[in-house]
């Protein structure tokens, strides 16, 4: 798991606006046992040149959705992070143009701006443009070098998909891409930071009360047994923690729909 700063130390806003839900979903996975476990598992192989790079990630991307390169001197980098295309509708998918559909173009992806990762994942290069306002994932189905189009599969989805469509269309027309399609509500985002305190909070050791006290109101310290049972504070942070740990145990698929 990546080094993390005390839990009890306020969350430094700097940037946070930028976090997409696949940033977010990415920390909860982060912090789950068996996810850390595998993830390291990947990187020894990987070290031990028992398989490659981009086949422990391609792995656990089918395995857990989302995962980090298992790149060693990367380990945990949170802006090297690819996700299944199918679960993360921000993702843009080119596949191979029909041949008769003539405007479509090959991608010169030197065209596209700076390129944060470049890495080939189950047969599919995956593509990640750094972005201010927040990445951009593509994911190209055949050689970038053919005419390619725009896969929008109707669905739930096909909103985001078009407006993450959309963001690359602006970025091959030089422009700025624009705010994501994903990207929480500022008080949504900070709830599902506040989460994360909890959890690693309850790694540390922290009890529910001091939970509470840190992330609440520091007056629960001084209640009685009996209010403390009886206190909304209690109740909230119960509720905080079952959350929490849904999240990092499988719902952080859901945070990649933008759920």
């Amino acid at each position: 798991m990546p080094v993390a700063k005390d839990w009890r130390a306020p969350v430094d806003e700097t940037g946070t606006h930028a976090l997409q839900y696949s940033d977010i979903a990415i920390g909860y996975l982060s912090r789950n046992p068996r996810y850390r476990a595998d993830y390291r598992r990947s990187l020894r192989r990987v070290g031990r040149s028992e398989v490659t790079a981009e086949e422990a990630t391609t792995a656990l991307v089918k395995r857990w959705g989302i995962s980090f390169h298992a790149t060693p001197s990367s380990a945990f980098d949170p802006k090297l992070v690819a996700a299944r295309p199918d679960l993360s509708p921000d993702n843009v998918i080119l596949t191979p143009a029909p041949p008769d559909l003539e405007p479509a173009q090959p991608l010169r992806i030197e065209a596209l701006g700076s390129v944060r990762a470049r890495m080939m994942l189950d047969g599919r290069l995956h593509v990640i443009l750094a972005d201010a306002d927040g990445d951009v994932h593509l994911w190209i189905l055949d050689s970038p070098n053919r005419p390619l189009a725009v896969l929008l599969p109707f669905g739930a989805d096909l909103a985001v998909r078009m407006a993450a469509a959309e963001r690359l269309r602006r970025r091959l027309r030089g422009l700025a891409a624009g705010v994501p399609p994903l990207r929480p509500p500022p008080s949504r985002r900070r709830h599902l930071l506040t989460l994360l305190r909890v959890l690693d909070g309850r790694d540390a050791g922290a009890s529910r009360r001091e939970l509470a006290a840190v992330l609440i109101d520091a007056a629960v310290r001084g209640f009685s047994a009996a209010e403390w049972v009886e206190s909304r504070e209690r109740k909230r942070i119960s509720r905080w923690l079952a959350e929490a740990v849904g999240l990092r145990d499988g719902g952080y698929k859901n945070l990649l729909r933008g759920a």
